[in-house]
């Protein structure tokens, strides 16, 4: 007996999206993407199972993309602006979840180049480039600005202590001051309250700035994003074309810039050797080399100070590799630009972010 394969094909089964009512086969609407549904899907079984799966396969996406950001500069943004998105986490969660990763490692660690102490505003004005010598009443405007404001922030604070102490004035006119557990107390005389609001403000100004300027100073590193993005968008503007295409661009070099840091900052609070954190013991053969009698004049006047040059280490090559990858430009090319984006790069965070941190900090502590 001779058995034939038959040629007649199963039935094609033609389903109704639930969501947009559109005819579809398969088990994904092509007009929506709405997925089949089926009623097995309510279980409990069902339900841990979609959730262990996203964690597995989210988790795993990332974790791939950073690692490839950080050993392959340049891959994975070429692989989204080629459309290639599917194997890697998508730009904006990846910095979101790097971001918060890198705010509590930072937290933790209590150490941040993102995170200004009150006076770093004085520093780092775009004056101090040659090129910019002109800038100088601009960069001593906007510090004034600040300090202005610090001095009127504690006038207001003083103010406010000096009118309570006023209200709860003695019948002689002095103030009494109790301890903490009513054990004791002291009088204050009342030409003197002023000098006691005083330093009351002086500490308490003090206590708030720094208590809310680690938040801002780990919060408003976004604004970093669209700023290098707007550059690269002006250097790289025929083969970039789109400002999406320089945004994911910018993401993946702050994430490698994030993620670098966050190491960094774990190095340093490692077990110290010869008196110094590890950081900067691995820092010195560079200093040695590049830092020393003969060759300082002229590192100095092409890479800045040694803290710049420490930061120049670790943002040049992957700037210079990712472009390679992206732009396929000429070594040369690549060494200037990422020389320059390098330069930028320094200047926004100590030169800019820094002061609006400070600012915006100062203008919301009440």
């Amino acid at each position: 007996m001779e058995y034939k394969v038959s040629n007649v094909k199963p039935a094609v089964q033609i389903h109704t999206c639930r969501n947009c009512k559109h005819t579809f086969t398969g088990k994904i609407c092509n007009h929506c993407g709405e997925k089949l549904f089926n009623e097995k899907q309510l279980t409990a079984k069902h339900f841990f199972h979609q959730v262990i799966d996203f964690f597995w396969h989210w988790e795993n996406k990332v974790l791939k993309t950073i690692k490839l950001n950080f050993f392959k500069p340049g891959f994975v943004t070429k692989e989204n602006i080629n459309g290639i998105r599917v194997p890697y986490a998508n730009p904006v969660q990846l910095y979101l979840v790097v971001s918060l990763v890198f705010y509590l490692v930072v937290t933790k660690v209590g150490v941040s180049d993102y995170t200004p102490s009150f006076g770093d505003h004085h520093y780092y004005g775009l004056s101090g480039y040659a090129a910019f010598k002109w800038a100088r009443p601009l960069d001593e405007k906007v510090v004034n600005a600040i300090d202005s404001a610090w001095t009127r922030k504690g006038r207001i604070m003083q103010r406010e202590i000096q009118d309570e102490l006023s209200s709860n004035l003695q019948a002689d006119g002095s103030f009494k001051l109790t301890g903490r557990n009513n054990t004791d107390s002291f009088y204050i005389p009342g030409n003197k309250t002023n000098v006691y609001a005083f330093r009351q403000m002086m500490g308490a100004r003090w206590t708030l700035f720094h208590s809310t300027v680690g938040t801002y100073g780990k919060t408003l590193i976004f604004l970093l994003l669209p700023v290098i993005a707007a550059l690269l968008l002006l250097l790289f503007f025929k083969k970039l074309k789109y400002y999406g295409a320089a945004l994911i661009f910018s993401t993946h070099f702050m994430v490698y810039n994030l993620c670098f840091f966050m190491l960094h900052a774990l190095i340093n609070v490692a077990p110290r050797y010869i008196s110094e954190n590890l950081g900067g013991w691995m820092l010195k053969p560079f200093l040695y080399v590049f830092y020393n009698d003969w060759i300082s004049p002229v590192t100095n006047f092409i890479f800045g100070s040694e803290f710049e040059f420490m930061h120049f280490l670790f943002w040049m090559p992957w700037l210079f590799v990712a472009i390679k990858r992206l732009f396929n430009t000429p070594w040369w090319k690549n060494l200037l630009i990422s020389f320059f984006l390098s330069k930028v790069f320094y200047f926004l965070i100590y030169g800019v972010l820094k002061k609006i941190v400070i600012a915006v900090t100062i203008w919301s502590m009440h």
